[in-house]
């Protein structure tokens, strides 16, 4: 019986675990967005403190899949408001000839290991030139 239960809050707590979290990108000035805009170097993503053990360690970083080829996120810096921490990022492209409309999953690493998990839309139009 205490196998099975303990089994059983393994798996709970696993899959608790594997669940991303969604957040709001923000401008800094506390407008909320639901999601990232290609070609953007002014928004950044709302991450619960508490997620990243109540701090922003030194060495944070992203790690982001999920994202069309030649799409990409970047971390630019890392500030405190709050009970969030803010990841402001950069969000670009290769070419603008196509659309952009994905769900990126953000790992959020420090000590070579994933604090939390975040996913966010990403946005981006065509300009066709």
């Amino acid at each position: 019986m205490l196998l099975t239960v303990a089994a059983a809050l393994s798996l709970a707590t696993t899959a608790f675990a594997a669940t991303p979290m969604t957040v709001y990108a923000t401008d800094g000035n506390g407008g909320e967005f639901q999601g990232l805009y290609t070609e953007s170097s002014w928004m950044a993503i709302e991450v619960p403190l508490n997620t990243l053990g109540g701090t922003v360690p030194g060495d944070l970083s992203i790690a982001v899949s999920g994202l069309p080829a030649g799409t990409y996120i970047t971390l630019d810096s890392v500030s405190v408001e709050g009970s969030n921490a803010l990841l402001f990022v950069s969000v670009t492209r290769d070419s603008t000839d196509g659309n952009v409309n994905a769900l990126a999953q953000i790992n959020v690493n420090a000590g070579g290991s994933t604090l939390t998990t975040v996913q966010i839309p990403v946005y981006g139009a065509a300009s066709g030139e």
